[in-house]
């Protein structure tokens, strides 16, 4: 049994809550359960990027990709990351466009990370009572309980460290 997000006042009228996944290992199930999945990389990974470690954008890049999801991305510095990288096969596009067209492009899955909290929060909310059919997952390093799942909210260096962890598990998976 999953645990349960605990900030009631968070979560709009209703009863859909996000599960709290507080293993990581349990992730890379989560993303091989679907095809279609689609990984969003918002503008504030550059700011987790100085807090954390350079190369964390490198990291959720390369996860992005061993998932075997499309990217979707508004951050400039993912699109020049990408573009060096020689990666031709990504979207630019911000959250609120890519939520609107994703049940039209038969997304089953959207992971998010690096999204600025309260703008995923509204997305989340959106897609949740507007398109239940699509399930979402928050890599965020604070929880988002309006996701289908979402990781536990956890200090930065921990959660880094997690970020680190499940990209070397999806590598593993796809090698």
């Amino acid at each position: 049994m999953a645990a349960e997000y605990w900030l009631y006042g968070d979560i709009p009228p209703g009863p859909i809550k996000a599960s709290v996944i507080t293993d990581i290992k349990t992730v890379p199930d989560i993303i091989k359960k679907f095809k279609s999945k689609v990984f969003s990389i918002g503008p504030y990974i550059t700011k987790l990027s100085e807090i954390t470690a350079p190369d964390l954008i490198d990291r959720v890049i390369s996860l992005a990709l061993a998932s075997g999801g499309r990217i979707a991305t508004s951050s400039p510095a993912v699109v020049k990351a990408l573009d060096a990288k020689g990666i031709k096969n990504y979207d630019i596009e911000f959250l609120l466009e890519l939520a609107r067209k994703a049940l039209k492009r038969g997304a089953e899955l959207i992971v998010f990370v690096g999204h600025f909290y309260s703008y995923e929060w509204l997305i989340l909310n959106y897609l949740k009572h507007y398109a239940p059919d699509i399930k979402t997952l928050t890599l965020e390093p604070y929880a988002q309980p309006n996701a289908t799942w979402t990781l536990a909210s956890l200090p930065l260096p921990i959660w880094y460290k997690n970020i680190c962890s499940l990209e070397e598990m999806l590598k593993k998976g796809t090698a």
